[in-house]
């Protein structure tokens, strides 16, 4: 029995044996190997060794000497080189460290292989070192040089979301990192605030022209007509405030369908920039643009404040098919049809004018918000040419300058985040969605949400 029991304790012991030298050259633990002469053995140091710019970035499945160690009391005479092999996926910088010799290796890449150790010369290594800072050196360079011109040529500087170029009255750009600083320290509370006022300035508000006939409440899911009357009817002493009265000839400039080329002619460029001007003449916009500049977002040139706006609502991008058929204004202040399903569509001027043809029908709320006597905020079910849009939203008898200060605002300030507002002491959310085109950051999409 004891001569059994012997036999399967050193089978057990030499089994044991085995697997720790296994597993001391797998990936998961990796133990550097040491070399004495001829006697070889795995270090295990818990302390993670910090890289710095004097070790080369490892090949793929490549050995590299990472060190030497001095001879010690218990190494007399003796000549020692660690050295360990790293998976081709390990990027090496400056805000990492080395593993902790003998720690698992997280970093894993079951394709590499690990056998391929090839021993390197201490000649080698310097020279691989020197050739590392050489390229240190230029990389460093070139990244201060590329710095110094966005600090120094701030004429060409761009605003860090739009990607517009921006600059002061005098002609002088302004630091990107503070403009984008400044847009983080706006505080919801101040945009409430800002939203409030707004509405006070609102000179060109058409509330009082508009009756709305909210009629039945209805669900999203709901396909039954819960209002068989019109959901608006407008004075035509509405049309004549001077902002919707430039508004109302865009409305044929437009094909619907989002996947087909628009034709932009110099007359439909000439109707953009009239609106756009008398928008920007108005209170509503100025304050907007008060707003921004006083809180850093922009600067007070008025001509860098129109080119903003007039490219992220005009500038024309395509949806798909690689047709230039939509933008955001024609989305927001008009509507589209994109794959058979209607997009957009949240200005209550343009419902109203598709509804009298026959081209849009209201089913019913979801929910409202009262205005007073400045309009409402509606929730609602709604056909598009025969296409049902179970959810929609938009404002009613509010202007277009106001409906364009809000959108551009949250735009400029909490794209595709929640940016909270408030009016007549309501709380809500406009939500804008960006769509990248040409380096440019331009409106998808902006509605309320109720």
């Amino acid at each position: 029995m004891n001569a059994a029991w012997s036999m399967l304790s050193t089978f057990i012991f030499i089994l044991l044996a085995f697997s720790v030298e296994y597993l001391c050259e797998d990936e998961f633990i990796r133990g550097p190997h040491l070399k004495i002469g001829n006697v070889s053995a795995n270090v295990f140091n818990s302390s993670p060794v910090p890289i710095s710019n004097d070790l080369q970035q490892p090949a793929s499945g490549d050995t590299r000497y990472v060190g030497r160690l001095s001879s010690g009391p218990n190494q007399s005479g003796a000549h020692l080189t660690i050295r360990t092999t790293y998976p081709s996926n390990l990027q090496l910088n400056n805000h990492q460290a080395w593993p902790a010799l003998g720690e698992r290796n997280h970093i894993i890449n079951r394709n590499s292989n690990t056998n391929s150790n090839t021993h390197r010369s201490d000649s080698f290594v310097q020279g691989e070192i020197k050739r590392w800072n050489s390229y240190l050196n230029t990389a460093n360079s070139t990244s201060n040089n590329q710095m110094q011109r966005g600090h120094i040529d701030l004429k060409t500087t761009s605003h860090p979301f739009t990607g517009l170029q921006f600059q002061d009255q005098n002609g002088n750009g302004r630091n990107p990192i503070d403009v984008k600083k400044a847009m983080n320290q706006i505080s919801d509370d101040e945009l409430r605030e800002f939203s409030e006022t707004l509405l006070l300035e609102d000179e060109n508000n058409a509330a009082k022209y508009v009756s709305v006939n909210f009629q039945g409440r209805t669900t999203s899911r709901s396909r039954n007509d819960e209002a068989p009357l019109p959901l608006l009817s407008i004075n035509k002493d509405a049309y004549k405030i001077d902002t919707i009265s430039k508004l109302l000839p865009l409305y044929d400039n437009y094909v619907v369908e989002s996947d087909v080329n628009e034709d932009y002619t110099n007359q439909e460029k000439q109707e953009e920039n009239t609106l756009l001007k008398a928008i920007l003449n108005t209170k509503v916009m100025k304050a907007t643009k008060n707003f921004l500049a006083e809180k850093g977002v922009i600067s007070g040139n008025e001509k860098e404040f129109e080119t903003l706006l007039h490219d992220m609502w005009f500038d024309i991008y395509s949806r798909g098919k690689r047709r230039m058929g939509s933008s955001g204004f024609e989305h927001v202040f008009l509507g589209e049809i994109k794959r058979n399903d209607v997009s957009g569509l949240h200005n209550w001027l343009y419902f109203e004018k598709e509804e009298k043809a026959n081209r849009a029908n209201y089913l019913g709320y979801l929910k409202k918000i009262d205005l007073s006597d400045k309009g409402a905020i509606l929730k609602f079910n709604f056909d598009f040419h025969g296409i049902n849009k179970p959810v929609g939203s938009m404002f009613i008898g509010t202007s277009p300058e106001f409906e364009m200060a809000l959108y551009s605002t949250c735009f400029i300030l909490r794209a595709d985040r929640i940016c909270t507002l408030k009016l007549n002491n309501h709380r809500f959310i406009i939500r804008t969605y960006t769509f990248k085109y040409n380096g440019k950051n331009l409106i998808g999409s902006a509605f309320p949400e109720i």
